[in-house]
């Protein structure tokens, strides 16, 4: 587990499920979502950040894996995460 602030200072929470997924989590008043035509979500977006991007780079303790799919978790409140699933 890691955690990172974004650029308003709140906590974001990142976990490392297994090889192939990372969650990102923390409390964020709104998201966007971006679809492709094919309705596969290309690009997730807490408040403050961090923008995550199909194809885009997320770092986590000291590496940095490729975001090969994104899938929005639901939370109750504030509470926003997302899970990725990566590759080196």
């Amino acid at each position: 587990m890691e955690i990172v602030k974004n650029r308003y200072g709140n906590d974001r929470v990142i976990t490392k499920i297994d090889d192939k997924r990372i969650r990102v989590m923390g409390e964020s008043l709104f998201s966007r979502i971006v679809e492709d035509e094919n309705k596969n979500i290309t690009m997730f977006d807490f408040e403050g950040g961090p923008c995550l991007n199909l194809g885009g780079k997320i770092k986590f303790m000291g590496s940095e894996f490729k975001i090969e799919s994104i899938q929005p978790e639901k939370h109750k409140g504030d509470l926003t995460s997302v899970l990725l699933g990566v590759s080196l």
